[in-house]
C-alpha cells in the first residue's frame, strides 16, 4: 500500500536534510581551494533547486525571450491559427523579407507567449542556456548551452556542449559553430542526453546549429548502441 506522507514525514526529512547540510559544512576542508570551489557549487546549486521547486508552479516563459524578427521560411511553415496569432503581434517588413515585433513585448498575453515560443524558438535545433545542476563525480553539471532535439511542451529533451576537448570521440560529435554564439569548437557527448525543465532554461540568449549537427549526432547514437 502506498504510504501518503505526512506533516511529521515532512518534519522528520527537513530535520534530516538540515542534519546533513550541517555535516557537510563542519567537515570542510577550508584549506583546499577544489573543496570550497566544489562546497561553494553545492550550496549554490540546492538554493538554486529550492527556487526552482518554489516557483514550478507559477513559472512562466518571460516575454523579453520574445523573438524580434521572424523569418518568413518559418511564419509560412506554422499552421494558420498560430500564424493568425503572431499576425497579432508582429508586422511583415518588405526591404528586410522578415516579420518586425511591432508591439511592446510586455503586452503578449502569456497564452501567446507560450504559443510563440514553442512553436519558433524552442524547436529543434535551437541551442539554449541551461543549468544542468550539481553533478557528482563524472556526472554532467553547472551551466552550458545545449542543443534541443525534442520539445515536450512542459520540457526539453536536450544535449548539452562542452568547450572542453574530449579525451576519445567513441561519444562525441564536434560542433564547430553554434549561430548567434561565440566562435569556438564545442562537442556533443550523445551519453549525455536529458530531459530538462522549461524553468531551467535562461531565455536571455538563443543560438541554433546545421541540421547536419543532429544527423551526425543520431548516427553516434546508433553507433554507440544507445538507439
Amino acid at each position: 500500500m502506498k504510504h501518503t506522507a505526512t506533516i511529521e514525514d515532512v518534519h522528520h526529512s527537513f530535520d534530516e536534510m538540515s542534519l546533513s547540510l550541517t555535516n557537510h559544512f563542519e567537515r570542510l576542508n577550508r584549506e583546499e581551494p577544489e573543496s570550497l570551489k566544489l562546497a561553494n557549487e553545492y550550496y549554490k546549486w540546492i538554493s538554486l533547486k529550492t527556487h526552482l521547486i518554489l516557483n514550478e508552479k507559477i513559472f512562466q516563459i518571460p516575454s523579453s525571450a520574445l523573438p524580434n524578427i521572424i523569418k518568413p521560411s518559418a511564419f509560412m511553415w506554422l499552421h494558420g491559427e498560430k500564424q493568425a496569432v503572431v499576425s497579432k503581434y508582429y508586422r511583415y517588413d518588405e526591404p528586410t523579407d522578415q516579420y518586425v515585433i511591432s508591439v511592446k513585448k510586455s503586452a503578449v498575453p502569456e497564452t501567446d507567449i507560450n504559443l510563440i515560443m514553442q512553436s519558433l524558438v524552442l524547436i529543434r535545433k535551437t541551442v539554449v542556456w541551461v543549468d544542468f545542476g550539481y553533478n557528482i563525480g563524472t556526472e554532467f553539471g553547472g551551466r552550458h548551452p545545449a542543443i534541443i532535439l525534442k520539445n515536450l511542451k512542459e520540457s526539453l529533451i536536450v544535449i548539452p556542449l562542452s568547450s572542453q576537448i574530449p579525451k576519445t570521440m567513441d561519444y562525441s560529435v564536434k560542433v564547430d559553430k553554434v549561430y548567434g554564439f561565440p566562435e569556438m569548437p564545442r562537442w556533443a557527448n550523445v551519453t549525455r542526453i536529458t530531459q530538462v525543465s522549461l524553468s531551467r532554461v535562461q531565455y536571455n540568449k538563443f543560438g541554433d546549429v546545421k541540421s547536419c549537427v543532429l544527423k551526425e549526432i543520431c548516427e553516434k547514437l546508433k553507433d554507440c548502441g544507445i538507439i
